[in-house]
């Protein structure tokens, strides 16, 4: 008689949360090849014990029943049918050396999506691959929102991933623009338990203010200003105009630190303080009085996300968070704009890639200049439809959802419909997978090994991990640096621009990414120098400590000599660029448009992330509705109800959706929840309705934040009437 199977006895693995910036440290438990449980790592050197509902319900998209799990080719009547590896990537491989036969390599593109710069094995392959094609079709979903970061890093601090970070654990006065850091847990900047961070600089009698158009969950916690959609621009440079005006700067600082400070005072000459306060819905007394109060606090930061990035003049924005904050010498000092200690050197690893850089060329039909060697996402549509030499032809998508988070929705879905090979790789057949030729199943980040390449080098704590794989992928998924590398091999190139790499593909020998970061690491400035350094770091020794090594208490001061990268080691202050958009921003009318009187705004979910992980039960309870955000007086001029349906029309598309009448919107605001709309394979996410927030945007060149191509999202002009009044007539 046999014996009945012992029960399998649960491990615990300790790891790290792969959905966004926070990387917050978990232990999962873990049965055979199921993990059972996920929950806060309560010894994380940074999140020390904190994950939100995403994370912890993660396990449910691994085991989701819409969760592709093997190779899908589209028919012509749009199902799809299981395939084999072999029989896919032949098939893409044969394809592609069609395209680049008869029309060239730039003919052949890449989108990275949002999930890439979290899986660091394929962030590197992704980008080697577009330097290896010579592409300038290669995408990136930052150009929906974080760009001008990386423009302004480039041109103040000589390298775009040289970006400082507010030093909350020590600062006086913490101005934050445009974000909403207790829902978003802080993006470019990774603060750990970060709602309780802020709550300690008022204990210590310090000051949050928080500048937004809606009283958030941040807001509700702090001073809150209220602002128009994309009045931060306006805001700043009338602070800064103030703080020269009025002699508050630190001009030791200014000498000692930086090169062109002498420009500043003609850069916001022109500002108009009345202006500026019909701008951003702010009186001029309270203008002026943050302004006096930010400069004298002993130590001071300002600070903004995707509200401060996702306007007309995202790049000046960036530009005039940075200047405030060295004006006021507050860069590189305690409480101040600080340098993160990044133990994998970013720098090094975008210049091997051969990436980093700004305006280093132009997009074939808009003319946008490059950023980290890629084009913004607004021009995609017209370089698929826009014919001659460097026309897209093939398109590779790379965990992204395009159609859904791009500015004009509806014209990307139709372009990449035209394209000779559209291949996703992405677990689910989403908005803009169900469109592909091929759908190809990668692992996630619970099934492969991972380090948080992203933002290791923005924590408040500096800290080192890399994790193996928590469980077994399911299924006949694939790595997607393997997937990327097999297609690769099919076009005959090796993803890397290193030099050699070509040749030793020919030779077959081709380097892993594990291999490639380890030695990165190991030669980095916490690496142990292949054992010449004592107690530095590898991956060894990281896969043996898998819940962090902590490197230091707080953010480092006194390095901008090491974190500046131009020749001098000075923050260069006069860029031509910045001048001319500051010029724009003066000479543009004012925002006063009678047949589209309110200025949308996006808001986010503490129970989403962009344009996923509403196909997860637990993440979709409850009244999971997407809805308007209106102003009570907005509403009964507008005779719209609570609960009312209503149209939101723009210049560029309509949608709908009910409305919530509630004052936490500023008057003359509307926010609106991103990411719904979802069409596909998806079922719940499907089911949830909702609709496309950037069907009410445009993609059109004159129209997005000029230097970058950033995406404008926010401060969208609209009309709002109810659908009933509108049916009537």
């Amino acid at each position: 008689m046999d014996q009945p199977s012992a029960a399998i006895e649960p491990v615990e693995k300790r790891l790290f949360c792969g959905i966004c910036e926070a990387s917050c440290g978990l232990v999962a438990t873990v049965a055979g090849d199921e993990v059972v449980k996920l929950r806060p790592d309560p010894d994380h050197p940074n999140s020390r014990g904190f994950a939100c509902s995403k994370g912890i319900s993660f396990p449910d998209v691994r085991r989701d029943p819409d969760r592709i799990l093997h190779p899908l080719r589209r028919q012509p009547d749009g199902s799809f049918t299981p395939v084999s590896w072999q029989e896919a990537l032949d098939d893409i491989g044969s394809r592609l050396r069609g395209v680049i036969d008869g029309h060239g390599r730039e003919s052949f593109g890449v989108y990275g999506g949002n999930p890439l710069v979290w899986n660091y094995a394929a962030f590197l392959t992704a980008f080697g691959m577009a330097a290896a094609l010579g592409t300038k079709h290669f995408f990136s979903s930052s150009s929906t929102d974080v760009n001008n970061y990386f423009a302004v890093g480039e041109l103040l601090y000589g390298h775009n991933m040289s970006n400082p970070v507010p030093d909350l654990a020590r600062t006086d006065f913490f101005l934050c623009l445009g974000a909403n850091p207790v829902v978003s847990h802080g993006s470019m900047m990774n603060v750990g338990r970060v709602r309780e961070t802020m709550l300690e600089i008022t204990q210590r009698d310090g000051r949050v203010v928080v500048v937004d158009p809606r009283r958030t969950e941040t807001a509700e916690l702090f001073e809150h200003v209220p602002i128009y959609p994309s009045g931060d621009v306006w805001l700043l440079a009338a602070m800064l105009k103030v703080i020269l005006d009025e002699g508050r700067y630190d001009r030791a600082a200014l000498v000692e630190m930086t090169r062109g400070h002498e420009t500043l005072t003609a850069l916001v000459s022109g500002v108009d303080l009345e202006r500026a306060a019909r701008e951003t819905g702010i009186a001029i007394e309270r203008i002026i009085d943050l302004a006096r109060d930010f400069a004298a606090a002993p130590s001071a930061v300002v600070y903004g996300r995707c509200g401060a990035s996702l306007g007309p003049f995202a790049t000046l924005t960036k530009y005039l968070i940075d200047v405030l904050n060295i004006a006021t010498g507050n860069l590189d000092r305690p409480g101040g704009w600080c340098f993160g200690r990044p133990w994998l050197p970013l720098e090094k690893i975008t210049a091997l890639l051969k990436v980093n850089g700004y305006d280093r060329w132009r997009t074939r039909v808009d003319g946008i200049p490059e950023l980290l060697g890629t084009s913004p996402l607004i021009s995609l549509p017209r370089e698929i439809r826009t014919p001659g030499k460097g026309q897209l032809r093939a398109l590779l998508v790379v965990s992204g959802n395009p159609v859904l988070a791009s500015p004009a929705s509806g014209e990307i879905e139709s372009a990449i419909q035209e394209l000779d090979l559209l291949v996703s790789i992405d677990p689910y057949i989403n908005d803009t997978s169900r469109h592909a030729h091929y759908v190809l199943p990668p692992t996630l980040w619970l099934e492969r090994d991972g380090l948080p390449i992203y933002t290791q080098a923005w924590a408040a704590v500096p800290y080192a991990q890399w994790v193996p794989a928590t469980v077994p992928a399911p299924g006949d998924v694939r790595d997607d640096w393997w997937i990327l590398d097999e297609i690769c091999k099919r076009i005959g190139i090796v993803p890397s621009p290193a030099p050699g790499a070509q040749l030793l593909g020919r030779l077959g020998i081709r380097f892993k990414p594990p291999l490639v970061f380890d030695l990165m690491l190991r030669l980095g400035p916490e690496g142990d120098l292949f054992g010449l350094r004592r107690g530095g770091l590898s991956r060894r020794k990281l896969m043996a400590n898998t819940g962090g090594v902590k490197l230091a208490d707080g953010l480092p001061t006194g390095v901008r000599h090491k974190a500046v990268h131009h020749k001098d080691h000075r923050v260069h202050l006069d860029h031509p660029v910045i001048a001319s958009e500051m010029r724009r921003l003066i000479a543009g009318p004012e925002r006063d448009d009678p047949e589209y009187p309110l200025r949308l705004f996006s808001v986010r979910e503490l129970r989403s992330h962009n344009s996923w992980l509403q196909n997860v039960p637990k993440l979709m309870a409850g009244d999971r509705v997407q809805r308007l955000l209106i102003h009570p007086d907005d509403a009964q001029e507008l005779g719209i109800d609570d609960g009312d349906e209503v149209e939101i029309a723009s210049r560029h598309g309509r949608i709908t959706a009910p409305a919530r009448v509630t004052d936490e919107v500023m008057r003359g605001s509307v926010g609106l929840p991103h990411g719904w709309g979802h069409r596909g394979g998806w079922r719940r996410a499907v089911a949830a309705g909702g609709s496309i927030y950037n069907l009410l945007t445009t993609n059109a060149p004159a129209e997005v934040d000029v230097p970058t191509g950033n995406a404008v999202l926010n401060g969208v002009a609209v009309r709002v009437r109810p659908v009933e009044r509108i049916q009537r007539y």
